[in-house]
């Protein structure tokens, strides 16, 4: 596959676009390095978002790794099925220059899910939204029937910091290190990382099989914490805090055991967005539950992401805000099938 439409960028380059990798265009980690916001030009800017590889500190790394993972990651987002969905990032270029390796995705940032989470500014709607195009996304990456030419994608590092919205609010996934299935059907088993901690399958914790259940029950933590405004952070893990997982099934457990309402709906929803003009009461115990059956510690007892995406758009929240949300769009919505020639 030649690299028609993708340009090639020297370091200096991303060290031009990004202002010397400074603070201000800084937008977190990913699992093997950063991501900055970047520019081009001044007149006619092209707005950017380019990620830098670096030696991971708490993952499993064998020299090399990062060079293939970049190389796969350009294969792959040129590839004609999966550039047609609208929630996956569009290459722009790459920089395979001595040690300095990234990637240039045509976006103009907002910025990461995982940074959004806490804050108060991000709406119960804007959450909606961002769980919702995550969902179109995963549901498109799975699918397969007996006529799919290519087996389903399994993206098995799905993370909070690895989903960035737009200042529209849609999500653009922007790491695929650990991608198996579709067209890297020899990636069955992988010797590095698992997943990101904190979003890896309870079930799965010590095996390399490329399920699509892994990626449900990541997508089921970001949604806890889309909704509870908790995020899981590598001072967390290094204190032995609980994950969002496991914060959640204490929650549900406690509330089973000392609720007193047989009537009462169990809720995770952070009581601040309670008040929200947008939110309905409703829609809190429905998102709750569609989260903990993504988490289900039986993998074989999770949905499928078609039919999370189908709960998704039953809430109060999605039927009342369709056009925002994306549940008119055609792109999100249709059947698409991992095939050779169309989606």
């Amino acid at each position: 596959m030649e690299p028609d439409n993708v340009l090639k960028f020297e370091y200096k380059e991303l060290v031009r676009f990004t202002d010397n990798f400074s603070d201000s265009n800084y937008i977190g980690r990913f699992q093997f390095g950063k991501i900055y916001r970047g520019v081009f030009g001044e007149v006619y800017p092209i707005y950017m978002l380019v990620k830098m590889w670096e030696v991971p500190e708490i993952y499993n790394y064998k020299p090399g790794d990062d060079k293939v993972r970049l190389m796969e990651e350009v294969v792959l987002l040129r590839h004609e099925v999966v550039i047609k969905h609208p929630c996956m990032v569009k290459l722009y270029g790459y920089c395979f220059d001595d040690e300095h390796l990234g990637v240039i995705y045509s976006l103009k940032p907002f910025d990461s899910i995982y940074n959004l989470i806490p804050r108060d500014s991000f709406t119960w709607l804007q959450r909606i939204k961002s769980a919702f195009g995550l969902a179109s996304l995963l549901k498109f990456l799975h699918a397969k029937n007996s006529t799919s030419y290519y087996a389903p994608f399994v993206v098995q590092n799905l993370d909070a910091a690895h989903i960035v919205l737009d200042e529209d609010y849609n999500p653009r996934l922007c790491d695929f290190g650990l991608i198996c299935g579709g067209i890297f059907p020899d990636r069955r088993s992988y010797s590095g990382p698992l997943g990101c901690y904190g979003y890896i399958d309870v079930c799965a914790s010590n095996t390399y099989d490329c399920s699509n259940k892994k990626d449900v029950f990541a997508f089921g933590v970001i949604l806890l914490s889309l909704i509870s405004k908790r995020v899981y952070t590598e001072e967390d893990r290094q204190s032995g805090f609980p994950t969002v997982y496991e914060w959640a099934l204490g929650q549900c457990q406690a509330f089973e055991s000392y609720s007193e309402m047989k009537d009462a709906k169990f809720s995770l929803v952070h009581k601040s967005m309670a008040y929200e003009s947008e939110f309905c009461g409703k829609d809190g115990h429905k998102i709750t539950m569609i989260a903990l059956e993504c988490v289900n510690r039986v993998q074989s007892e999770r949905p499928a992401m078609k039919q999370v995406f189908r709960s998704l758009r039953k809430l109060e929240v999605v039927k009342n805000n369709a056009d925002f949300v994306g549940a008119n769009n055609k792109l999100l919505l249709r059947p698409c099938e991992i095939t050779k020639n169309s989606c």
